[in-house]
């Protein structure tokens, strides 16, 4: 089973959505200025603690914390997140490391949405406009060929193009 498969068959079991032909690992959408005053306070700390080596460890942890913080404020619990398409609904799972995806964070009707992808580099934003709210969730893709999550990535931007 290659890794696309496993995703999409990890969303289906967890989702109950047999449909979902689509699935890829993304992250919620960086808040640079965030990033930087973390990175920037790390940075820091780090270079007081170990030089040279402690300021690029430290600023690395500081973005990480950052992502943390900012998914948790948003009731995730981690930064990264596993997206599947289905015919009529996108699901949102939790994604850990080394772990994978264990629940379900919640499904939109696909009609419902608005959905805009912009390239940024080797990279894609996708936002997903709830268009009864008004509230708009901003996710990080991959399509580099070294990434190991672009091929599922690029079979989730091909499912959500308008």
């Amino acid at each position: 089973m290659s890794d696309i498969e496993q995703l999409i068959s990890t969303a289906r079991t967890l989702s109950g959505d047999e449909s979902i032909g689509a699935a890829g690992i993304f992250a919620l959408k960086d808040q640079y200025l965030k990033l930087v005053g973390w990175s920037t306070v790390g940075g820091l700390a780090g270079s007081a603690v170990a030089g040279e080596l402690g300021d690029v460890a430290g600023s690395v942890g500081g973005m990480h914390a950052q992502r943390n913080d900012a998914a948790q404020k948003a009731g995730f619990d981690g930064y990264r997140v596993l997206v599947a398409v289905g015919d009529s609904q996108i699901h949102l799972f939790d994604w850990l490391t080394n772990e994978g995806a264990s629940k379900l964070y919640f499904s939109i009707d696909r009609a419902s949405v608005e959905v805009s992808i912009k390239k940024f580099g080797m990279s894609r934003r996708v936002y997903i406009k709830n268009l009864t709210s008004g509230e708009t969730l901003g996710l990080q893709g991959n399509v580099s060929p070294i990434s190991s999550v672009s091929n599922g990535d690029k079979t989730v931007f091909k499912a959500l193009k308008p």
